[in-house]
């Protein structure tokens, strides 16, 4: 499964490498992204996500370079994610919303709230254990995970434990200076312990009208956000038209795959990029001729057709009529009147 994350994730870390003096556009370069081509909302291979996390770390020898990060991201990195927890009733609430929407940010890990005998612990998971070097990620998670209950409970607030796959490092100082806890090395998951009464604790802020009107924004995006192959292709295909370059190649790249690779994997899930490209620009095409009235030629540029005239004959091949005709007749069906062409 070629999992994806949304490039939010990478808030703060241009500033993190040049603060220890690394190469940051170097280490972009290494790890294959193309920074300049990452919107925050926008989606991304996770394993290449991990690998620019680890070379970080290598090229600015800095053990500690996902902790180091994780004090630059809080509520913002995870765009709706983040607006609907902090609209929650409670602690509880607020962390049980994460554990469910967190595929809306990064759908390679998972997040996880167990209560057993009066104490709460918080888990982070990676779905690519053995497969990529996952500690950055993990100590990332773990601050992160911090910084989300210090923003909703207290600055000063720290978990009674906190527990990390890894070995300990040489320096434990960053650890103890961010976490201020016991500190738990070799276990077999990412934990943080902390008492269940925190649960109980309500949010002040909390706006049920606004949480009720996220929480139903959220469900409507699991269309938008799929986990399955086909529906991470389509998605990238979508991103990228809005690039102006929907090429193969480029798709590819946001998957760490090579052009082949993504070929056959397309081929054994019973399609190819050709048909998923014209899925995609076609259901474009479809919502745009129905909601607005502006012009076909605006339309083609926007799905990357190199002029109308190539887009006017891929339209009337794939519905059997013309943009034009298609849209008068959508019009005369539902009782709207002919917009300008």
């Amino acid at each position: 499964m070629n999992y994806l994350v949304r490039a939010a994730s990478l808030k703060g870390i241009r500033e993190t490498i040049d603060s220890l003096g690394g190469d940051a556009d170097g280490i972009f370069r290494h790890a294959g992204a193309k920074e300049e081509d990452l919107d925050p909302e926008s989606w991304f291979s996770y394993h290449r996500f991990l690998l620019l996390l680890e070379h970080a770390a290598q090229e600015t020898k800095c053990p500690h370079f996902g902790l180091l990060l994780s004090s630059r991201q809080g509520f913002n990195i995870l765009g709706p994610v983040g607006f609907v927890i902090q609209q929650a009733p409670d602690i509880r609430s607020a962390l049980r919303e994460l554990t469910v929407h967190f595929i809306h940010h990064n759908q390679g890990a998972d997040v996880e709230l167990r209560v057993e005998r009066g104490i709460a612990q918080w888990r982070f998971s990676c779905k690519l254990q053995g497969r990529v070097p996952v500690r950055q990620q993990e100590d990332l998670a773990a601050g992160i995970g911090l910084n989300l209950v210090r923003l909703l409970v207290s600055p000063d607030w720290s978990p009674d434990a906190v527990y990390f796959p890894h070995a300990p490092p040489a320096d434990l100082h960053p650890y103890r200076r961010t976490f201020d806890c016991p500190l738990v090395f070799n276990t077999d998951s990412l934990q943080m312990i902390f008492s269940e009464d925190l649960l109980k604790r309500p949010l002040n802020n909390a706006n049920p009208h606004l949480h009720k009107l996220l929480e139903e924004h959220l469900s409507r995006l699991r269309d938008d956000y799929p986990n399955d192959y086909r529906g991470q292709v389509r998605h990238l295909i979508h991103q990228a038209l809005t690039t102006g370059d929907c090429s193969i190649e480029r798709v590819a790249s946001h998957l760490a795959v090579g052009k082949r690779t993504l070929q056959r994997q397309l081929k054994d899930h019973g399609t190819s990029y050709k048909n998923l490209l014209a899925e995609v620009r076609f259901d474009i095409a479809k919502r745009y001729l129905r909601e607005s009235s502006g012009s076909l030629t605006a339309l083609a540029d926007m799905l990357c057709y190199s002029d109308l005239s190539t887009f006017s004959t891929a339209f009337r091949q794939h519905q059997g009529v013309s943009a034009r005709d298609w849209r008068k007749q959508f019009e005369s069906d539902h009782g709207r009147e002919s917009p300008p062409q």
